[in-house]
């Protein structure tokens, strides 16, 4: 049987890159200091912000061991909500390789 609606081509996230985004403390005239980069592949941008994940999850675990009850749960509820957004970010990356989107290099 033939389909009325053809397949839409693969969506290819590797064709996207980061626009430029300013965060972080401001200076004296007003100026972010920190801004990510535009032109950034997708892909890389997050790999990056599954490290920073990782590292925050990291930090925030062994922070709570020398805290009181109280942060100690504050604390551990960072280290989780961490831990969700990276498995967020691997889903989204491992779909780019399940789905061949990957860049080849």
């Amino acid at each position: 049987m033939k389909k009325p609606v053809p397949d839409p081509p693969p969506f290819d996230f590797s064709r996207f890159s980061t626009s430029g985004t300013s965060f972080g403390p401001h200076d004296f005239h007003g100026n972010c200091m920190f801004m990510v980069r535009e032109g950034i592949c997708t892909e890389d941008a997050l790999v990056h912000a599954c490290l920073l994940l990782s590292c925050l999850r990291a930090s925030a675990c062994d922070a709570a061991q020398h805290l009181t009850a109280n942060d100690h749960a504050l604390v551990i509820g960072l280290a989780q909500q961490a831990e969700m957004a990276k498995a967020l970010v691997d889903s989204v990356l491992a779909g780019f390789i399940r789905n061949g989107s990957s860049r080849q290099e």
